[in-house]
């Protein structure tokens, strides 16, 4: 029996290289939530990572319609440096008037954010809120009064583990 050629090996290390890359970010966790219409301010949160070291809290009011299902994603790195949090409705469109909305993250700084007033669905693309729509902080991506124009679909967030000075 011959010797394995050069060719084998090197799809054989350009496998294991991709599974590690793909191991590089745990498997997301996805919880449905109803948003609910009312005026009325609701909250929803989730935390993440190991021993609970990240939270994602998305703080809302809106109006009209009934509840929608809506669902949050997290996802932390492999080194738990990093994680991830999307809120989102799954149809795409909202046919709700949000008031107001805020995503909060804890034990972390955000690196980037983003909110749509569109998500992706079927053959439909991402619509981003204009950037006067709303704001990001360090730690949380809210609405801006007087300028949002009350639609939200879906909001991603991606953050760095925040580390205390010594």
């Amino acid at each position: 029996m011959a010797a394995p050629s050069r060719g084998y090996w090197t799809v054989v290390l350009l496998a294991a290289a991709a599974l590690k890359l793909a191991a590089a970010v745990s498997e997301p966790t996805t919880v449905p939530f109803d948003v609910r219409p009312g005026g009325v301010v609701h909250s929803f949160s989730q935390d993440v990572g190991p021993g609970g070291k990240f939270t994602c809290t998305f703080t809302y009011a809106s109006q009209g319609g009934t509840n929608e299902q809506w669902q949050m994603s997290l996802g932390t790195s492999e080194d738990s440096e990093h994680f991830t949090c999307t809120i989102w409705r799954p149809q795409g469109k909202s046919y709700l008037y949000f008031t107001q909305f805020k995503a909060e993250v804890r034990g972390a700084e955000i690196e980037y954010a983003m909110a749509y007033s569109k998500a992706a669905f079927e053959r439909e693309s991402d619509i981003p809120l204009k950037n006067e729509e709303f704001e990001v902080t360090k730690t949380a991506v809210s609405h801006r009064p007087g300028a949002f124009k009350a639609e939200l679909s879906k909001l991603v967030i991606v953050a760095k583990a925040a580390h205390s000075e010594l």
